[in-house]
């Protein structure tokens, strides 16, 4: 759906069903230079699975208009404001990559509003190559192109999927090109500038699910193991995949986060 939210155009997918507050609602946080369509394998899923889903584009990314957020907090601020303009009222939120600091900042700033909190090849903190930052201000096609090559275990490189003629790297290089100018790069250091992760996670109370993954270049598994522990109470699941396990391993990424669910 398509709403005014701040001002500008934001897009905010639903998985095909309607927004229904009365039901849990899973928030979709995306990563750095992505956008709604890196979860089109979970919401889909998980609103036909009696969910309310909500997988918003943050500003400049994908069919969203306005301005990037130029830091984890300011993303997170905004999240929690399109919340409350949605009325939305139990939730659990999903985090991707950068969308796991978002997630993290969201709870150490807002933890009231959270039922469950969910990480996807994520850590506390996600530094990024001097030479990436750089790139991605001087020719963002080529640092996307990086990330995608990156992003991607053998499965990956394969093209090893359930869908007939559909390529990891095309489907991946079309969502970052789909967003607006300078919009990577002020996703890239917005997460090398996050600070506040090591006392985010110490803080979170509700019961967390972390799903990483093995091969993952971007953050690295030894980097997500080390997150993962300074969490209170999280159940951790290692799945043989790249950084983008959630197009290369949608089903079992979907059956650990439904099972999570399903005790909350």
């Amino acid at each position: 759906m398509l709403i005014n939210f701040k001002g500008a155009d934001t897009y905010v997918g639903t998985g095909g069903k309607k927004l229904d507050n009365s039901k849990t609602t899973i928030c979709f946080l995306h990563g750095a230079g992505q956008n709604h369509l890196s979860f089109v394998q979970q919401a889909r899923f998980f609103a036909y699975k009696g969910y309310s889903v909500i997988v918003p584009d943050m500003p400049a990314h994908g069919l969203s208009e306005g301005t990037p957020c130029k830091s984890i907090k300011e993303n997170a601020d905004w999240i929690h404001d399109l919340l409350i303009y949605l009325k939305v009222k139990k939730l659990v939120v999903l985090g991707h990559s950068q969308g796991c600091l978002v997630a993290l900042e969201l709870n150490r700033l807002y933890p009231e509003i959270l039922s469950g909190i969910i990480f996807v090849a994520g850590s506390n903190e996600i530094p990024v190559n001097q030479y990436l930052l750089d790139l991605s201000l001087t020719n963002e096609r080529k640092a996307s192109n990086m990330m995608v090559t990156w992003g991607h275990g053998i499965d990956g490189d394969m093209s090893v999927n359930n869908w007939p003629g559909h390529s990891h790297y095309g489907e991946a290089n079309n969502v970052m090109g789909m967003n607006k100018p300078k919009s990577l790069n002020y996703d890239l250091h917005a997460c090398n500038n996050y600070k506040d992760g090591l006392e985010a996670a110490k803080s979170i109370e509700t019961p967390a699910l972390a799903v990483l993954a093995r091969n993952d270049q971007m953050t690295p598994i030894k980097s997500g193991l080390k997150f993962v522990q300074l969490i209170k109470k999280c159940d951790t699941h290692v799945v043989e995949s790249g950084h983008f396990l959630q197009s290369e391993k949608p089903k079992e990424l979907n059956s650990k986060v439904y099972s999570y669910l399903m005790k909350l």
